[in-house]
Formats: structure tokens, sequence, C-alpha cells
């Protein structure tokens, strides 16, 4: 009995070992997956080699017409943002003009944020497109 005890035991362990090995085995890649992922990484670094030379020669990416509308619609973004900031504050302070509540108090209470509260300038906004303009001057 404890010869088979032994071989049992011998062979279950043969068995865990080339399981194991077929584990491995699978969890690697086949040459033709090798092959196709090759080629996708070839084809990737094509496209971003071609972008690479386009940016070095200094073509421009973007052409004057779409760089002025999204300037366009970019100022209109932030003249709205500021007019509805100075509605939004006239309103506020109209309504807790006379208001005995502690004002921070009564906005958390409202769930309303200023811009400030989560670390947002309305200025930082505005200096970007002045930014833009300087870089296309000096260009």
């Amino acid at each position: 009995m404890p010869n088979y005890k032994r071989r049992w035991d011998e062979q279950r362990k043969e068995i865990n070992e080339v399981e194991g090995e077929i584990k491995a085995l699978q969890s690697n890649l086949t040459l033709e997956q090798i092959r196709a992922r090759e080629a996708n990484l070839r084809k990737d670094v094509e496209v971003m080699e071609e972008k690479l030379t386009k940016l070095r020669g200094g073509v421009t990416l973007v052409s004057p017409e779409e760089r002025k509308a999204v300037e366009g619609r970019y100022l209109d973004t932030i003249s709205q943002w500021r007019r509805r900031k100075r509605m939004f504050k006239d309103l506020w302070d109209a309504i807790t003009e006379n208001s005995p509540k502690d004002l921070k108090e009564f906005k958390e209470e409202l769930g309303i944020e200023y811009d400030e509260d989560v670390g947002v300038s309305l200025q930082s906004f505005c200096d970007i497109i002045q930014q833009g303009r300087k870089r296309a001057r000096g260009q």
C-alpha cells in the first residue's frame, strides 16, 4: 500500500508540473499573434513619424480660418461666463443684502460654490487668449 501511495504522489506531482507548463505556454502569444501585434505597432510608428515630420517641418496644422472660428467661440463663451457671473453676483447681493444669516452657511445650505471655491479663475481663461495673440504676432 505505501508503494501505491508514493507512486500516486509522484504522478500527482508530475501532473501538476505539466499543468503548470501548459498554463505558462498558453499565456504566451503565438507567433501569428506576435506578428500581428508587430504589424500594428509598425503602423502606429509610421503614423506618429509622419506627424512628427509635419511638426518639425513647421506645417500649419490649423488654418487661420479655423483658428479664428475657435477663438471667436472661445471669446463668446468667456463673455457669457463673465455676464452670467455678474448676473449671479447682482442677484446674490440683492438676496443677501438684508439677510441675518451667515453668508457662508447660507451659501453651503443652498449648495452654491463660487469659481474661486473650486479653484477656477475666469482671469486665467482670459489670459490664455492673450498669450495666443502674443504668440501669433511673434511668429
